[in-house]
């Protein structure tokens, strides 16, 4: 079953379930349908940039950090997610951009690394951005969906249930050093 498109990679997204008999196949169906349309189908036609453009309205930041909070949303998460139904977003999705800016900032996922870029005339080097500049741009993210969620235009905020290891694997320890031991347990 059909069910959109990756803003991140383009491709389409398909869901399947296997079933034994026609009659399992429709449990299956209907299943596969209720799946579809809980995870995928907000309650509004809101967009991401809509959603983002209207939080950064009723945010109250000061004027340094509304300018900070403007650049990341305008130059990491419109280009990507601005389009997309907000109520489409998922975890998973963010975990991958995430994952993607940690390879290469303007995620080209090395296809243009070392190539020539036509309009600037520059070869391309993949540079990673830095887990504090991914923080900062979760936290201009996780509000936002925040306050969708309070005004019915998501039904989850899908930021706060990120995997926040997945974007700064090591923690500080008490004394303020970095220490990736402090997840083992004894």
């Amino acid at each position: 079953m059909y069910v959109g498109r990756d803003p991140l990679t383009k491709k389409k997204i398909y869901v399947y379930e296997q079933a034994a008999t026609l009659a399992e196949a429709e449990k299956a169906r209907t299943k596969l349908l209720h799946h579809v349309d809980a995870q995928h189908h907000p309650k509004t036609q809101v967009t991401m940039a809509f959603l983002l453009d209207r939080w950064l309205g009723v945010a109250g930041l000061d004027e340094t950090s509304y300018e900070r909070a403007e650049g990341i949303i305008r130059n990491y998460l419109k280009p990507i997610f601005g389009d997309m139904k907000a109520g489409k977003l998922t975890a998973e999705m963010l975990e991958l951009f995430y994952a993607r800016l940690r390879r290469c900032r303007e995620q080209c996922d090395g296809r243009r690394n070392g190539k020539t870029d036509p309009k600037t005339q520059k070869k391309h080097v993949c540079k990673k951005l830095e887990a504090n500049s991914i923080r900062k741009i979760h936290f201009a993210l996780r509000p936002a969906l925040d306050r969708g969620l309070r005004w019915g235009y998501v039904s989850t905020n899908v930021a706060a249930l990120d995997n926040w290891d997945t974007i700064s694997p090591l923690r500080l320890s008490a004394e303020g050093r970095s220490d990736p031991a402090a997840d083992e347990s004894p």
